[in-house]
């Protein structure tokens, strides 16, 4: 790949005046390359020797561009041994390049890299777990030259599209995603130029632009779509656990899904921090049984199928679920007593224990009474 690209300057960027090919080694040997005024973007890689200091790059009118000055028109990325300019609408003519150049690998000229991505569902979901399959092509041949790509990474991002007549205040760009080509995650290989990476949509319901952009600070290109986020599709709850620590996990499926097609997995999380694998398919799912009291802690995803037939996956909200230890036994209270004390007294309100106590007296002074009188009859 790296020797086709080599050859292009030879097919599509030389002027067609170079006639001779004594003439075109002799310009490719100085480093000097000539621009067609069809050509609107051109990157340069240019090889260096180690640890030597950027290129000057000489316009056809003599005037010079360097690493730390140039126009925005110019794309400058340099490490210690490589260039990697990109030219915007660049003056047509000869240019030249001057420098500790490579003599092995020396210029090369490409026209402009094209992002590809794979089209996303115009209708996603709040929570949905999407798949990017992103790659860099050159003229539709996928770039796969490790030199080309160091540093290559992909963001992923997500921007609010609102009314400027209701809302004129514009929401940030909400970046979902940013990923490496460096065989991690569901990136297959690194550096071979194609990266692969899941993105939640973790958006409000509404209208979006995504956007796409992979760079490596040169070649930085962009895909965009218009897109719509609706709410999630399902929910859940837990029961309370039973006496014996049975309960389960119940989910509710909008009319957008099949419930058919249900299929969750995940993990819970123990007071004792121990982690069990839960799967299940259907709208009920058993849980392992809540035997510590404490909080548990619940995570997954749920698979399901939609009515138009796309197979969809959702990241669930975490669950913390507080499971209180059964309450102690208690003892019966023992049955009143009939008898008063000045404690029961006590606890009366002070009207009515100052009616018992005068009704007290009266009672005890009569009966002294009725006992005075008695005694008298019985002596007489």
């Amino acid at each position: 790949m790296a020797g086709r690209m080599s050859r292009l300057w030879l097919v599509a960027l030389l002027a067609p005046v170079l006639a001779k090919a004594a003439e075109q080694e002799s310009r490719w040997l100085s480093n000097t390359f000539r621009i067609d005024p069809s050509i609107s973007a051109v990157t340069l890689f240019i090889e260096r020797e180690d640890d030597s200091t950027p290129v000057v790059l000489i316009r056809p009118d003599g005037s010079k561009y360097y690493y730390q000055r140039h126009p925005d028109t110019i794309s400058w990325a340099s490490t210690a041994s490589r260039d990697i300019i990109t030219l915007w609408q660049p003056e047509p003519g000869p240019w030249q390049a001057t420098g500790r150049i490579s003599a092995e690998r020396g210029l090369s000229l490409v026209s402009p890299f094209r992002l590809q991505l794979a089209p996303l569902p115009a209708r996603l979901y709040r929570q949905e777990i999407i798949k990017l399959d992103a790659e860099l092509s050159h003229e539709g041949t996928r770039l796969d030259a490790a030199y080309y790509l160091e540093g290559l990474s992909l963001t992923a991002q997500l921007v609010g599209r609102r009314d400027a007549d209701t809302d004129p205040f514009a929401l940030a760009p909400r970046v979902i995603g940013v990923f490496a080509d460096d065989g991690t995650g569901l990136d297959a290989y690194p550096g071979d130029g194609r990266l692969t990476a899941e993105v939640l949509v973790d958006a409000l319901p509404g209208p979006y632009l995504f956007q796409a952009q992979t760079t490596n600070q040169v070649l930085a290109r962009t895909h965009e779509q218009e897109l719509l986020v609706y709410p999630t599709p399902l929910s859940l709850r837990m029961t309370t656990p039973n006496e014996d620590g049975s309960w389960q996990m119940l989910l509710e499926v909008d009319s957008e899904l099949q419930p058919d097609s249900l299929v969750v997995t995940g993990t819970l999380t123990n007071p004792l921090e121990q982690s069990i694998a839960v799967s299940g398919s259907g709208r009920v799912i058993e849980l392992p049984p809540a035997v510590q009291p404490g909080n548990y802690r619940w995570q997954g995803r749920a698979f399901a199928t939609t009515r138009e037939g796309r197979e969809v996956q959702f990241q669930l909200p975490e669950q913390v679920i507080r499971v209180s230890p059964p309450l102690a036994a208690t003892t019966p209270a023992a049955p009143p007593s009939f008898w008063l004390s000045w404690p029961v007294l006590g606890g009366i309100s002070a009207a009515v224990s100052a009616l018992l106590l005068v009704a007290i007296w009266r009672w005890r002074r009569k009966a002294r009474g009725r006992k005075v009188s008695g005694k008298k009859a019985a002596g007489g």
